[in-house]
């Protein structure tokens, strides 16, 4: 597919249609990693990972459904909620706090938790106060039947050091938006493109971040994944394409705003320009047709799932 070809298509009565094969195509390939899973005797611990906003919770709680309806019982479990909190954590050479390094999970206590969850023993909710940098075990509990799976997911989750000696059979997966090859030719798009616009959005939406606060971050957030989430790459069972075709039209009209604004204030910026180019190629629709348990959902907002 070319740009000019999903322009053509949100542009006519077939874009409804359109979105639901694409999201269907993307729900069998969730299915088929479930199955897959299902297949591997022994698996008691799924690692997924993949950088900032590659879509790595939707990819996961949508497996875990994938995989109760394989009959295998299932937890979630992200490594963000067993972050150390700001009065642990490691601070840069600029004396700023390192948000990209293993030494930001509380190891220790996960090892534990997942070990006891394991085992069959009930453990409080482990949970990370966003607001308050802090972390907290809530009132609900979990447990997990015998011979079920956990799927752990976040940005250390295929590194070895996170869980050394748990003792278990995993199965790892990559998470990334990968555009077709005519498609990303296009209009000049990466991977990595297309996690920043996702960024972009989620936080505009979310965190009341401008699209300026974003993109000064990102080199950091770039050159952590460098560093701690692709060594590991090559030690998962399954890479998992995120993108969806229809995504960018739905993305513009959120994306659009905030890089229109950054230009006003620093117009010679060449990021805001490329990405401003990019999207100036794609017919924007309006996000009404996005399924609720979709992953755009995790960035535009309107999620059926709960974070």
């Amino acid at each position: 597919m070319t740009a000019e070809e999903l322009n053509a298509i949100v542009e006519s009565k077939e874009f409804p249609e359109f979105v639901r094969v694409c999201e269907a195509r993307q729900n069998r390939r969730i299915a088929a990693m479930a199955d897959a899973i299902a297949a591997e005797p022994g698996v008691r611990l799924v690692l997924m990972t993949g950088g900032s906003s590659a879509g790595k919770t939707t990819s996961a709680k949508r497996l875990c459904t994938q995989l109760g309806a394989d009959g295998i019982p299932v937890e979630y479990v992200s490594t963000d909620d067993f972050f150390v909190g700001n009065a642990l954590n490691p601070r840069d050479e600029n004396g700023e706090f390192d948000y990209e390094t293993i030494e930001c999970v509380d190891r220790p206590l996960l090892s534990e938790r997942l070990g006891a969850l394991l085992e069959g023993r009930e453990i409080p909710r482990h949970r990370f106060d966003f607001i308050a940098h802090e972390p907290y075990d809530a009132d609900e509990t979990m447990r997990l039947d015998k011979d079920g799976v956990v799927i752990l997911e976040g940005l250390h989750a295929l590194n070895p050091e996170l869980l050394p000696g748990l003792g278990v059979k995993t199965f790892g997966v990559f998470v990334e938006p990968k555009p077709d090859a005519e498609f990303a030719g296009s209009l000049s798009l990466s991977s990595r493109d297309v996690r920043l616009l996702r960024r972009i959005v989620r936080d505009g939406q979310y965190r009341k971040i401008s699209a300026g606060e974003t993109l000064k971050m990102w080199p950091k957030v770039t050159a952590g994944e460098e560093k701690w989430i692709l060594p590991f790459r090559h030690l998962a069972n399954a890479q998992f394409n995120s993108f969806l075709d229809y995504e960018l039209s739905i993305l513009k009209p959120f994306a659009q705003g905030h890089l229109e604004k950054e230009r006003i204030k620093n117009p010679d910026d060449a990021k805001v320009a490329q990405l401003l180019e990019t999207l100036d190629g794609i017919a924007a629709a309006s996000p009404v047709v996005v399924p609720g348990d979709s992953i755009l959902r995790e960035t535009i907002g309107g999620s059926l799932l709960e974070y």
